[in-house]
Formats: structure tokens, sequence, C-alpha cells
């Protein structure tokens, strides 16, 4: 395989470019949502979000959530579930999250989850996140756990984890950490492809991958526009009607050198010991728009108590996009925070009762971001 990179000045880019993809994707072969990963993930540049969403699908048996069989998506391409999904079957959308900045996310410390999630209780909101362990994929050990906090379930808490799920689930490529077949595959149509190392760099096309996503920088704040009057009092807004108490503004990434996920990767000096603002909690809440649709790495993870619970969405990057919420259908921010149930409805009356001058003023701090 091969695959070209590009570099801008603020972020490194990939351009995932697999050229036997192509034929597949015409033939119809091998279920998958796009054959390069920009095609998902290319606003405000490559590794960013999308308005582009996937479809996730499945049924309830016993109260047991049972999903399709093809990585319980359904697939634009090649998709032997298309027009099988049983009757009383669900589905779900889940628009495409922004990749920025992901590898210092991912050197977020659990103990820093951990605190924000009892803050939390002891607050006494009505704001109560849940913690979610997700497997690390690649550790040696089947039982390595860490808090999840990538995809809209955190149902990965590794940047290999979740990259090798894409490339399976939406690309349609086996992988290391996902080599087998879909229950559904013909055996006449020949193996799927599995993503093997280069003779030349003698590394996968994950490795790859993972190693672009880690070096990406988040997306900066619009300098002009923070330090306006109306951006300033917005933010303090923002933390006064409550958002803050999920949106959570500042992290500190681990030290570096710190071993993490199993042991199978050391915090680097570029992301370690770095203050950053990706405004989220990195929990699941329940905000009243669920669809019953848990999600996992591997089936035996699912937790039917997340059906109806995402994980807070960060906002970093906020002022590239016009899709909000899990499955895009959010336009503005005020839709996107009047659609905010659950256990953020007293947030969302505070922020009902604010007057226009002071919605404005709020919106003029989430463009900024």
């Amino acid at each position: 395989m091969n695959a070209l990179f590009m570099r801008g000045a603020r972020v490194a880019c990939c351009v995932l470019v697999l050229p036997f993809r192509d034929s597949m994707a015409q033939t119809g072969a091998y279920p998958n949502n796009a054959t390069t990963c920009e095609q998902c993930h290319s606003v405000p540049s490559n590794f960013g979000s999308s308005q582009l969403t996937v479809q996730r699908a499945g049924r309830w048996e016993n109260r047991r959530y049972v999903p399709v069989v093809e990585g319980g998506i359904v697939h634009r391409h090649g998709d032997s579930t298309q027009g099988k999904i049983l009757e009383k079957g669900i589905v779900g959308e889940r628009v495409s999250v922004n990749l920025l900045g992901d590898g210092f996310i991912e050197a977020i410390a659990d103990a820093d989850l951990r605190r924000i999630a009892d803050e939390q209780r002891v607050g006494k909101t009505g704001i109560a996140g849940i913690l979610a362990e997700a497997p690390v994929l690649e550790s040696n050990s089947a039982s390595e756990t860490r808090l999840g906090r990538f995809g809209w379930k955190n149902q990965h808490s590794s940047l290999m984890s979740a990259s090798a799920d894409s490339l399976r689930n939406e690309l349609g490529i086996r992988n290391q950490l996902y080599p087998d077949e879909y229950a559904s595959h013909n055996p006449s149509d020949g193996p799927t492809p599995f993503d093997q190392a280069g003779p030349k760099t003698e590394r996968t096309e994950l490795e790859r991958l993972v190693e672009e996503i880690r070096h990406t920088a988040p997306i900066p704040r619009d300098e002009q526009l923070s330090a306006s009057s109306d951006a300033r009092v917005g933010e303090k807004l923002f933390s006064e009607i409550g958002c803050a108490l999920c949106h959570v503004s500042t992290y500190k990434t681990l030290p570096p050198g710190t071993l993490i996920n199993g042991g199978q990767y050391r915090v680097p000096d570029f992301i370690g010991g770095k203050t950053i603002h990706p405004y989220s909690d990195f929990l699941l809440h329940d905000v009243g728009t669920g669809d019953n649709i848990p999600q996992a790495a591997k089936p035996e993870y699912l937790d039917p108590l997340t059906a109806n619970e995402f994980r807070t969405a960060p906002l970093w990057g906020l002022r590239f996009r016009s899709w909000m919420m899990h499955d895009g259908k959010s336009v503005t921010y005020h839709q996107a925070i009047e659609r905010h149930g659950g256990e953020a409805s007293r947030v969302r009356d505070r922020y009902e009762r604010l007057a226009p001058v002071q919605k404005g003023q709020l919106q003029a701090f989430l463009n900024s971001l």
C-alpha cells in the first residue's frame, strides 16, 4: 500500500491513498464507507470533521443489543446488510468527528477524567457523566483497559484501537487488531484486503496513520475574536449557566515519557506536559438525544446502559462546523443548545432565560473556538 503525506504550517495532514480501493468500491465486493480518510475527515483540513454521517444499525433481543453483522454499520458501498435490516430494527446517525489534536486527548490522565466525574456528582447539578472502560486492543494483555475517550460512545481508549476500527469498518481493510472477515463475507469474492507491513518501511498503514494523527495539532482559537469584549463576556456566561460542567476547557497532558496503553506507547515530548483546551469532559451523558444504540470496540464490551448516552463533543474547532450533536442535525448553536435535555435540562433552561444580547455574546465566544 502507498500513502501520500502532506504537511501544513500548523497541522500534519494525511491523505491515506489505497490504490486497490477504487476497484473494490466499484465492484461492491467489500463493504466500506470511503476509500480514503479525507473523504470523511476534511474540515478545516485533512483529519478534521465533516457533515458526513455513518449509520449504525441493529435490534434488541431479550434486552440485548444485536448489531448488524458488518461491524454494526450500514455501509455505503458493497454492504450486504443494505435492505436486510430486520423489522423493528434501529438505525442511528453518527457524524464524522474531528481527529485533529487527538494525540493530546490520548495523553489525558485517567485520573483527571475520574476527578471530573466525581466533581459532577458532588455538585448535585443533575449532571453526572459516566466513565467508560474501553479495551486497549494493541496491548499484550487481553484484559487491559483504559478510560474511553474516542468515538461517540467512548468505545476506544487509544488511537491505535480507534484507527484500527476505522480502517476495518470504514475503509473495509482488515488489520492486526481487526483481522476477521465479516460473517456475511462470501468466500467466492476472495479475501478482504489485509493491512500488511510494507517491504521497505516494515510498517503497516495502521501504524503510519496513527503516527500522523498523533502529530496533528488542535485547531487554535481565533485570536482576534477571542480577544473581543463580547467573546470574553460570552465565555463567562458559558461557565455561569453550566455549559462548562461538561465542556471542560483545560487539561494538562501526562508528562513526557509516561507509558500508557498497556505500556505500548510512551508519551513523546511534543505531546507530554502540554496545556490543552478541548472543551469536553470525555464522559458519557444522557442529554435526551439518544437513539437506543450502544457501541463498543468489541461485541463483548457492549453495555446496554449506554444506549442513550453520548460522549461530550469537544468544542475546539467548533467555528468550522455547521453540523452539531451526534447526528449533525443541529446547524446552529441555538439549535444544538435547545436540543439539550436530560442531564442538561437545567443548563438549557438557564440559556433560555438569557437576554438576546447575552445569547449573542455566548455565540461570539463559541465562534472563537
